[in-house]
């Protein structure tokens, strides 16, 4: 249940951080999102579809928790809207406690 919420929350995240640019304006930084989205696609995708099992989850453990901890530590450096960071940070922690519980339960 909580890898489904996990990969679920990884597709939904992953989508904004790959359209953030249309929505916030082309730059630099919103263009640096692109590739993370996609990264954050595909691991949802497998995550949700049970492809790789526990390997997977681990991997995309580790991707949510750099990215937030990235985020977090560049969260007034970075030119895009605040609240979009702060949600980006606070999915990417909801994202890792439904892994870390996926992968004990």
């Amino acid at each position: 249940m909580y890898a489904g919420i996990a990969g679920g929350l990884l597709v939904f995240t992953g989508v904004w951080h790959a359209t953030e640019w249309m929505m916030d304006g082309r730059r630099r930084d919103t263009w640096a999102l692109v590739p993370v989205g996609l990264v954050y696609l595909i691991l949802g995708y497998m995550v949700a579809m049970s492809i790789g099992g526990a390997a997977t989850q681990i991997i995309a453990l580790i991707a949510v928790t750099t990215g937030g901890t990235i985020a977090f530590k560049r969260r007034d450096q970075f030119e895009i809207r605040k609240w979009v960071t702060w949600s980006f940070i606070l999915i990417d922690m909801l994202i890792a406690l439904s892994l870390i519980l996926g992968l004990l339960g």
